[in-house]
């Protein structure tokens, strides 16, 4: 009930994290009160999923109705923020007609006789998407993906006065923070007043970055939103930084095994924040504030037995960003990488699939299967989502974003993701940068060839050694948190040892061996600076 059951992790930090104790018999009163029931209508209480940040209880009454408690870890965050603006983003999208679960009740507060936050809701009808994912037949998985499409549709139609993420306007919490109001019909029908206040998405909360002197949201523009996320960690390395290691161990070796300096971040970071005004693109249907699903994942879908979309859940950390740095296709549906799926190829299978063994067959389907979603997917938005799709068409979009997301990253010791983005934004700059004549259009940053192709060198080792380190989770059967599930725990630490005795053997010289001792890539390591 109280501790992390549903998998194992190779760290105990992380089990740790995720273990609630509670006050089971006020959780009872409470889900009992929320629908005005009693207790002694209440059958069974069970716990029927633990996610990355909450722990699910299902409650089951006489008359066979159920309902669901979602109660955070102790270790999620952000605190209050993230409950209020969670129940506020669901009320929002109910208004809109997006299949979203009613909310019963709620605490954004712990200090309440459960001892913890909670959202009180009701069950979702349906199926799972991940448990039919694999067993559809291409003609439903097709159809699956359009109504998906669909949903994000009217996502993308919400009209949102700002970004960040959404409240109810009296939340306590962001009194003292800049928000803006939403001002249409669904303050009278709703009975509710919402607004956009400061993000919840998790990076605003990671290792005290909500205690800096920057901006958090609610941003008016689009150069607010870029700039944000730039001045958040170039503050946090000015308060916080200090040479380390970095924390991806395969990239280690690259680095020579030597502590990386944050002063090459911290000027990569300048560099950023002195470009954003010629990034955001001129045309203004790009720039709309826009609200998407954090993680539309199969997990998180809900299907009828006809296949419509009953309940999407999971809203936590949601945030309206302008449609240009929102658009993307989800990671459970793309496909990049394949050469087939990047050229926008209708997928089939080999000529010879017939003549495959069993081991290959499985293999050819799986690649079939991913490029169908990515087909899908990248189809239905350009007839049913046009907006979505002339943001992922626009000029300058993948260099663009690319430089966005590795700005928004916390520095783990990469001092060269950043500066490549920017070096391949100023290779393309006629077809980023903004092009009105009273502008600057020549490149405003100006690199020597032999950084830049150093630099870029070196981001292509980096990403090699992040493949490397990708292929070795897989070897082994764990995620990149630690992440293991139960069945599997025993073979993925049989796995990493054997890996590690072939590496070892393999090794030519006594510092090879001592540096693969020192520097195993699944030993845990000091996560704070």
């Amino acid at each position: 009930m109280f501790n992390y059951t549903s998998a194992r992790y190779n760290e105990r930090l992380r089990l740790n994290e995720r273990r609630l104790p509670f006050n089971f018999t006020e959780l009872c009163c409470i889900i009992a009160k929320a629908i005005d029931r009693s207790t002694d209508d209440i059958e069974n209480v069970a716990k029927i999923a633990e996610g990355g940040s909450y722990r699910v209880f299902e409650a089951t009454f006489r008359n066979r109705f159920q309902v669901i408690a979602r109660l955070p870890y102790h270790s999620t965050r952000p605190k209050t923020f993230g409950i209020a603006s969670e129940v506020a983003t669901m009320g929002v999208l109910r208004f809109y007609g997006c299949p979203i679960p009613s909310i019963y009740d709620w605490s954004p507060s712990a200090s309440n006789p459960l001892g913890v936050e909670y959202i009180i809701m009701e069950k979702v009808q349906g199926i799972e998407l991940q448990s039919l994912w694999y067993s559809m037949d291409a003609k439903q998985r097709m159809d699956v993906v359009g109504k998906m499409v669909n949903f994000e549709k009217r996502l993308f139609e919400i009209p949102l006065p700002a970004s960040g993420s959404i409240y109810f306007d009296d939340t306590e919490a962001i009194q003292s923070f800049d928000k803006v109001s939403i001002v249409t019909d669904i303050t009278q029908r709703q009975k509710h007043n919402f607004c956009v206040g400061p993000s919840t998405e998790y990076l605003w909360w990671y290792q005290g970055r909500n205690d800096l002197a920057v901006n958090p949201g609610a941003w008016q523009t689009p150069e607010e939103v870029m700039q944000a996320v730039g001045k958040r960690e170039l503050a946090w390395l000015k308060k916080y930084g200090k040479p380390s290691l970095p924390h991806e161990k395969f990239y280690r070796e690259i680095y020579s095994y030597d502590r990386v300096d944050p002063q090459a971040q911290m000027s990569a970071l300048s560099d950023y924040l002195s470009i954003i005004h010629y990034l955001v693109p001129e045309d203004e249907s790009l720039t709309v504030p826009t609200i998407r699903h954090p993680d539309l994942s199969p997990s998180n879908i809900f299907i009828s037995e006809t296949g419509d979309i009953t309940g999407v859940i999971d809203w936590q950390h949601s945030v309206a960003l302008p449609l240009f740095l929102q658009a993307k296709m989800p990671r459970h549906f793309q496909n990049f990488g394949d050469d087939e799926s990047e050229s926008f190829q209708p997928p089939k299978l080999p000529d010879n699939f017939e003549d495959l063994d069993d081991k290959n067959k499985e293999q050819q389907m799986e690649i079939y299967r991913r490029r169908q979603l990515h087909y899908f997917y990248l189809g239905f938005t350009s007839t049913d989502n046009t907006p979505h799709f002339e943001a992922l068409c626009s000029p300058g979009f993948v260099p663009r974003n690319q430089t966005f997301e590795s700005a928004s990253k916390p520095w783990e010791g990469d001092n060269i993701s950043l500066k490549a983005n920017l070096i391949r934004v100023m290779n393309q700059w006629k077809g980023i940068g903004r092009t009105k004549s009273s502008e600057q259009t020549d490149r405003p940053l100006n690199y020597t060839e032999p950084e830049m192709k150093r630099v870029l060198d070196l981001d292509e080792q980096q990403k090699a050694a992040a493949d490397s380190a990708q292929r070795l989770r897989d070897i082994v059967g764990v995620n990149i948190d630690g992440w293991v599930p139960l069945e599997d725990f025993d073979n993925a630490v049989e796995n990493a040892a054997s890996v590690r005795a072939q590496m070892l053997q393999a090794a030519d010289t006594s510092t090879e061996r001592e540096r693969i001792e020192q520097h195993w890539p699944l030993d845990d390591y000091d996560e704070s600076y």
